[in-house]
């Protein structure tokens, strides 16, 4: 443990038409997407992805692949229609040659963004990865780091970015263990993805207690669970804020009934946490900032449908009966960072 800690502080340290422009009012867009299965069509022997191929149950052809890409861009465009997100976390993409897709053969092409995924050990082969438009933040890092220890699952992806003021960024991407076979069952799993990351952000601000951390991630858990709150401890932002503490920006709207996904209820799994120090730098009039009400849900009624309840929900691409045509299960969440 003393030499894991040790490599990493030492890595760590180191259609639609649109007209991607440069970012206006001296802010930019951050999102984080779990986009759903976005699969390709051809089947990767590492991977059981026979859920995702032409001849499975639920047919996975090239046409239903090029309106998946075409939807999740449509959706992460809408969110900045004038300059496009500076960066966008993402969960469940099969690889780097989908997420090229998204980026190359879609409107997003016009946002000049590079890609940047790494894979990770997760049975079904989907990872998180993250895209930035180039001509807003400049690349220094990336690494993939192992999210836990006991069993095979996503990575944390971590990038390290600068704006043009040259501050600089710890991104952290995020796709905890799932709640399947139950909540309570599953719990010390997640429990163990946020002990893996606590150790990267403590080694961190460690060295640096005014760092800006970004975590963005599905997490499968709420707010107020264990692995978030107090493994993590990552608290309410209305609390008295030091620099190196963490926030979780959706813990208000948590409170507030809000969600990402619906299962039975709303839960608010997409969340986006942050360092202290991205939340003070406006009282010392220097420094990039996050204002209140610092979150947003993207929820806009052509990504949803009136389900049997009568909820309007998430409407995602497919079940493992259906094939829907939607977006997907989950919605996007974002904040704005002013600099």
């Amino acid at each position: 443990m003393r030499y894991l800690l040790v490599s990493v502080i030492l890595f760590l340290g180191i259609t639609v038409t649109i007209h991607a422009q440069k970012i206006k009012g001296n802010q930019f867009k951050v999102v984080f997407y779990n986009t759903e299965n976005l699969f390709d069509t051809i089947h990767d022997q590492n991977k059981n992805d026979n859920d995702f191929l032409p001849d499975s149950k639920v047919p996975w052809t090239s046409q239903r692949y090029n309106h998946k890409l075409q939807n999740i861009a449509r959706v992460l465009i809408a969110i900045d229609s004038v300059n496009l997100p500076a960066v966008i976390g993402m969960a469940e993409v099969e690889n780097i040659g989908v997420l090229n897709d998204l980026i190359g053969k879609t409107p997003l092409h016009k946002g000049n963004y590079q890609a940047i995924l790494e894979e990770g050990s997760d049975p079904r082969g989907i990872d998180v990865a993250l895209i930035f438009r180039k001509d807003v933040m400049h690349y220094v890092a990336h690494k993939a780091f192992a999210a836990a220890q006991s069993f095979n699952t996503r990575s944390i992806l971590y990038v390290k970015l600068t704006d043009a003021k040259k501050d600089t960024f710890h991104i952290f991407v995020n796709h905890w263990k799932s709640r399947e076979g139950g909540g309570n069952e599953t719990e010390t799993k997640r429990i163990e993805n946020a002990s893996s990351l606590k150790h990267l952000t403590d080694s961190i601000l460690a060295h640096n207690t005014k760092a800006n951390i970004l975590i963005m991630g599905d997490f499968n858990d709420e707010p107020k669970d264990k692995s978030i709150s107090e493994i993590l401890g990552a608290g309410k932002p209305d609390q008295p804020i030091t620099q190196a503490g963490l926030y979780n920006l959706m813990f208000l709207r948590f409170l507030n009934g809000e969600g990402t996904l619906y299962y039975k209820d709303w839960d608010l799994f997409d969340q986006i946490i942050v360092s202290g120090n991205l939340l003070i730098n406006h009282k010392q009039g220097n420094g990039a900032v996050i204002l209140p009400p610092y979150s947003t849900i993207f929820k806009q009624d052509w990504m949803l449908y009136k389900n049997k309840a009568g909820d309007m929900v998430p409407n995602r691409t497919a079940s493992s009966k259906d094939y829907f045509g939607g977006y997907s299960d989950h919605l996007p969440v974002f904040v704005i960072v002013n600099y």
